[in-house]
């Protein structure tokens, strides 16, 4: 039976993740919790935002659209990467996105040191504008005086904040070692048909519970 309260709940660790991103006039300043970034390449397609679907060829890495709906209709697809972090003041574990140039710095800190986590990042938009350039600092952290939480599955929250059904994604490795996402049409299409383009029943229970994305257009947090 359902537990009913007539109090809402206090923040805590235990209600989930909040998808992340620089804010427009202050900085970000975080602890990055896990060991390398999530690579995912996506759309604003149908009213939200989906992981790109477009197909690599295995020889030569060139691509085609394959079953993108969103690429066979000119929709230009964005590559944006993800890294869990916990806030530096707060201790809110949380999931930060950012572009892939912006995502520069944090490719070189890893190459420097092996892992991103303990990577202390400073994100800001030196232009002051919403949709800005982001330029992220970075700096180390000694782990022996910080105590860091494990780092969540990125790629699950991602799908629950997108509502993917579970069985439409696949994780794939790059030559370097980073996960990506590659997802596999069948279930997607499946999802697609329900309406307002709701996770299909039998796997939102794969997904952490099925927190969604409401049609207000906030992401719910997902455990």
């Amino acid at each position: 039976m359902p537990a009913w309260s007539n109090k809402l709940p206090e923040k805590s660790k235990h209600m989930g993740f909040d998808l992340r991103r620089t804010p427009a006039t202050t900085a970000l300043q975080a602890i990055i919790t896990c060991d390398d970034i999530l690579v995912c390449d996506t759309h604003y397609w149908g009213g939200r935002t989906l992981p790109c679907e477009r197909k690599r060829t295995a020889n030569d890495g060139s691509e085609t659209a394959g079953t993108c709906a969103a690429c066979n209709e000119a929709i230009p697809f964005r590559t944006h990467v993800y890294v869990s972090a916990m806030e530096s003041k707060s201790r809110e574990h949380f999931i930060f996105e950012c572009t892939a140039h912006a995502a520069k710095a944090l490719v070189s800190y890893h190459e420097a040191s092996g892992t991103l986590r303990g990577c202390i990042i400073h994100a800001s938009r030196p232009k002051g504008l919403r949709n800005s350039q982001v330029v992220i600092q970075t700096n180390a952290v000694n782990l022996a005086k910080v105590q860091l939480p494990d780092p969540p599955n990125i790629i699950r929250a991602l799908s629950t904040i997108w509502r993917l059904p579970a069985t439409g994604l696949a994780v794939e490795k790059e030559k370097r070692g980073s996960p990506t996402v590659k997802t596999i049409p069948g279930p997607l299409n499946r999802m697609r048909e329900q309406p307002d383009n709701q996770p299909e029943p039998e796997s939102i229970g794969d997904i952490l519970g099925g927190n969604g994305k409401p049609k207000n257009g906030k992401a719910k947090k997902v455990k």
